[in-house]
């Protein structure tokens, strides 16, 4: 069987939010849960910036993370798709 050069071995997340308070990543990661999105929280110091919590869904696929960013576009969440890494 062929593989079809278009498929892509890169993987996303989507972005939903990222904050400096904790409190508003959970508030955000159950606002998701409650549109049946599934989120998790990622931790990351940022230099000069301190720490920040950010609500990230996946991994995915290109494809996958572009369906997601317009999913949630719908439920009013503007979100971004990044490279995982």
């Amino acid at each position: 069987q062929a593989i079809p050069a278009t498929v892509s071995k890169e993987m996303y997340y989507v972005q939903a939010g990222s904050f400096q308070n904790v409190s508003d990543a959970e508030k955000l990661k159950a606002k998701l849960a409650f549109s049946g999105f599934e989120a998790s929280i990622q931790t990351a110091t940022i230099p000069d910036k301190g720490v920040w919590h950010r609500v990230r869904l996946g991994p995915y696929n290109d494809d996958e993370a572009g369906k997601t960013v317009i999913s949630l576009k719908q439920n009013g969440i503007i979100a971004t798709q990044v490279h995982a890494q």
